[in-house]
């Protein structure tokens, strides 16, 4: 026991000679990693303060636009170009946030509103980019999906409206679902659109997507 202890009050006083020895080193090393952690810290306030201001001034844009639709002024078109402009900085600058999504998707809805097919696809897709692990994505690749559709880009909308569908929380994956088989139909894809149409089906028997569904299977099957 005595050695023991020996033994412990000799490591005990090693440590102490390492400390008093290599005292000024470990000080530095200290305040090296306070001081990283003191800039992560100023950092992450700093984004998370930058992430708020872009939100706020993304809404106050949309809000803006909003009012100006209400209006229906006779310079509206000049005025919401400038808000557009807006809109695409506040995108751009704003990454994979919400103020990105925001601003896309509203740009999106104007877009649609002015019947430019392209440009709306490209906003709508853009903004399921900005959050793609949010239910939200899937709202706007299935606006996204609705554009393409207008164009008669039909690869491309078979390939957004799966792409929403795999959202399980999308509150639209019935109709989603029912578009894929459609869209299947059109290509002449008699197998997958069935494929489509039994999954609506047997996921949603209930929906009102599911009901034509089964229609469409029926007249699939029979041919």
């Amino acid at each position: 026991m005595a050695e023991q202890n020996d033994q412990v009050l000799s490591f005990s006083e090693r440590c102490g000679q390492f400390l008093t020895q290599h005292r000024k080193p470990i000080v530095i090393i200290l305040g090296a990693i306070c001081a990283v952690v003191a800039i992560a810290l100023i950092v992450s306030a700093l984004t998370i303060r930058s992430a708020k201001n872009a939100s706020v001034e993304t809404e106050a844009i949309i809000s803006e636009w909003t009012d100006l639709r209400n209006k229906n002024a006779e310079d509206m078109a000049a005025k919401e170009d400038v808000l557009v402009e807006k809109l695409e900085k506040q995108a751009a600058a704003n990454g994979h946030t919400y103020a990105a999504f925001r601003a896309y998707t509203t740009l999106g809805e104007i877009y649609t509103l002015r019947k430019d097919w392209e440009k709306a696809l490209g906003s709508y897709q853009k903004a399921g980019e900005a959050l793609p692990k949010a239910y939200t994505a899937g709202i706007a690749y299935f606006n996204a999906a609705a554009c393409a559709d207008e164009l008669q880009q039909y690869d491309k909308a078979l390939e957004l409206y799966t792409l929403s569908a795999s959202y399980d929380d999308f509150p639209l994956k019935p109709r989603a679902l029912f578009n894929i088989g459609r869209l299947e139909e059109s290509l002449a894809h008699s197998d997958k659109a069935v494929e489509a149409y039994t999954k609506l089906t047997e996921s949603y028997p209930d929906n009102d997507w599911a009901l034509l569904a089964k229609s469409r299977i029926i007249a699939l099957t029979i041919q």
